[in-house]
């Protein structure tokens, strides 16, 4: 895959689109129609990153307080949120049948985590085809079952788009208490929310080359997001669920693999996460930190930054100056990278909860639980999102934000890149 380079530019201009796009939501949610009680601005600002962001927090309750305009308005949003700003405009140009000039290609590699023009305009068509085929097929299978307990049409539709789209939100009132005792509809959405963090770029590629050597992409994502599965459905059942009451052993299992792919960034819960032990929430939280794959609904530092900071510290164990993954050396400038973002992403994290912690009122756990939810675009929370203050729910907005653009935007928005041509001296230092 050839390389490509951005401008700064680049990073604040997406950076800056998605500031706008949550700006005129906001300004949505607050006219009359769209809710039932007075909205306070700062909530709209929330609700908007949130949905933008396709991460599912709220300060309000989306089924009371917002009028059906106001739910339509929500889905619009999380659509965007989901797919991505650049990649409908990209999609639009195509309808249109017009080429996107270089600036607005550009604008959308990145929006997609990708680093070469090569085969974007199949990318962004792709993904609308793709999102709108998933969400059709998930509602008709839902559909049945969110009649027969009283729910509508629209609501099941709603359901269909927050699960694919990974954003969370839910418009029934009691979240998926509904579909506790029914493993077939927790299955299906199960499968939608992998399908939305599995990745577009990685899909297109199983469907467009399946006769083809995969790339080095493919087969990372592929093989990061078994093992997360695996290991999530391992971990929770044997922890949790397997002495849990009153579930079946078929709902146990699948209850275990709907919580192994929802932290990823599904923020849907079909339990009460107070039900979970310690331990099973520390573990929501490593796999939120992960989340899913670039050029996805997903956020977290992502499963390729993972794969390749373990590839590089495997590395370093066996004494190579060089990365390698499939037999295939890797960029220093991709592994580097990779370190910034993991580190980055850990120290926003930190960063906001030591600031939160002097501002919000509850406790440690829950709040850091809240802060690296909203930062990996999750959506799950252990009840304290109502009760934060104007300056919390200001500072989660942004992270949440960050969350979906990345956080290395915020890096390289906000500084630019100087190559130094200054070389020193090498001194070794005692390590360890």
């Amino acid at each position: 895959m050839s390389r490509f380079q951005f401008r700064p530019a680049t990073f604040k201009m997406v950076f800056f689109m998605y500031l706008l796009g949550t700006v005129i939501f906001a300004i949505l949610y607050l006219l009359p129609v769209s809710h039932k009680q007075p909205l306070l601005p700062v909530d709209a600002f929330f609700l908007s990153a949130s949905a933008i962001s396709a991460t599912g927090l709220s300060t309000v309750t989306v089924a009371q307080e917002l009028t059906t305009a106001g739910k339509i308005i929500l889905l619009i949003q999380m659509e965007i949120g989901g797919i991505g700003v650049m990649a409908l405009v990209g999609a639009l140009l195509i309808a249109l049948r017009t080429n996107a000039p270089v600036p607005s290609q550009t604008l959308m590699i990145f929006d997609q985590n990708q680093n070469s023009s090569r085969s974007i305009s199949k990318l962004m068509a792709f993904i609308v085809k793709y999102t709108l085929i998933v969400e059709t097929a998930g509602f008709l299978l839902i559909l049945p079952s969110a009649l027969q307990h009283g729910s509508h049409a629209f609501a099941a539709f709603f359901l269909s788009v927050s699960t694919f789209t990974n954003a969370g939100f839910e418009i029934s009132g009691n979240g998926l208490d509904n579909f506790k005792g029914e493993p077939f509809v927790l299955a299906v959405l199960s499968c939608m929310i992998i399908l939305g963090v599995l990745g577009f770029a990685v899909v297109m590629e199983f469907l467009q080359s399946r006769r083809k050597k995969k790339s080095l992409y493919f087969k990372v994502n592929v093989l990061m997001h078994g093992i997360l599965l695996l290991a999530g459905f391992l971990f929770f059942f044997f922890v949790d669920f397997i002495h849990m009451p009153g579930l079946s052993f078929t709902e146990k299992i699948i209850q275990s693999l709907f919580f192994s792919a929802a932290p990823r960034s599904g923020g849907l819960a079909s339990l009460d996460l107070h039900v979970f032990s310690f331990p099973s929430l520390l573990f929501m939280i490593m796999l939120m930190f992960i989340g899913g794959s670039p050029s996805s609904c997903a956020g977290g530092i992502r499963t390729t930054t993972f794969a390749v900071i373990l590839a590089k510290l495997w590395s370093v164990i066996r004494g190579s100056n060089e990365t390698h993954m499939f037999r295939k050396t890797l960029f220093a400038e991709d592994v580097n990278k990779a370190f910034l973002v993991f580190f980055a992403f850990l120290f926003l994290f930190f960063f906001s909860f030591f600031v939160l912690s002097f501002t919000e009122k509850a406790a440690p756990f829950p709040l850091a639980f809240e802060i690296m939810s909203a930062l990996s675009t999750c959506g799950f929370s252990l009840g304290i999102t109502a009760g934060l203050t104007v300056f919390g729910k200001i500072w989660l907005a942004f992270l949440m934000l960050i969350g979906r653009l990345g956080v290395i935007i915020l890096i390289y928005t906000f500084m630019n890149q100087k190559k130094s041509t200054i070389k020193y001296a090498k001194e070794s230092i005692l390590i360890g």
